[in-house]
């Protein structure tokens, strides 16, 4: 069921998860179906907004969260009316960090899940310069972090499936629109 919201709320939907998850392509989907609905929305990779050196505070995050402040502002502006971000999540202060960006956020986070072997065979496709052994490092990594942090309010399985079978769940088990539009989106 959709569940409807005022105009002072946002639903802000954070696909999280480790390094080669698929977080992005599941971004795109997500930001696909969504178009295909007609439902007023924006789709971020935080990830793009930190891309800047000198680094400001770790992995960025302090770039990244002004950033994403300005461009909700614009895309909200401009009608969107939800925002689907895709990036990592693991300390509490990263997603309270991302509520104050947003004003009126109601976050929804979902942490994808892929095994080793899959998120391993995606990054030797994805990353084929410099950073691919500090990728392989970090996804073992984080992928522990995630589990003692526990900040996600569901997971969602991202392998052996299609993309768009999992932006479905993933939108699904949020509670977005994955149809039809409805009046009062």
């Amino acid at each position: 069921m959709i569940r409807m919201h005022t105009d002072s709320e946002v639903p802000l939907l954070i696909v999280s998860g480790t390094v080669g998850v698929g977080k992005s392509a599941v971004l795109d989907e997500i930001h696909n179906v969504l178009c295909s609905a007609d439902f007023p929305h924006a789709c971020i990779d935080i990830d793009a907004l930190g891309l800047s050196w000198p680094i400001r505070g770790e992995f960025n995050q302090t770039s990244m969260v002004e950033n994403l402040r300005c461009l909700w502002a614009n895309f909200s502006a401009a009608g969107a009316r939800r925002l689907a971000i895709a990036g990592v999540v693991e300390r509490a202060k990263d997603l309270a960090a991302y509520q104050q960006a947003v004003p009126g956020a109601q976050v929804t986070l979902c942490r994808l899940l892929a095994s080793e072997t899959t998120r391993l065979t995606r990054l030797q496709r994805r990353e084929i310069g410099a950073g691919f052994e500090w990728h392989v490092r970090r996804t073992t990594e984080l992928e522990a972090i995630l589990d003692s942090a526990a900040l996600h309010d569901f997971t969602v399985l991202n392998e052996d499936r299609t993309v768009c079978d999992v932006a479905l769940e993933v939108l699904r088990r949020a509670g977005w629109p994955t149809g039809s539009p409805v009046l009062g989106r």
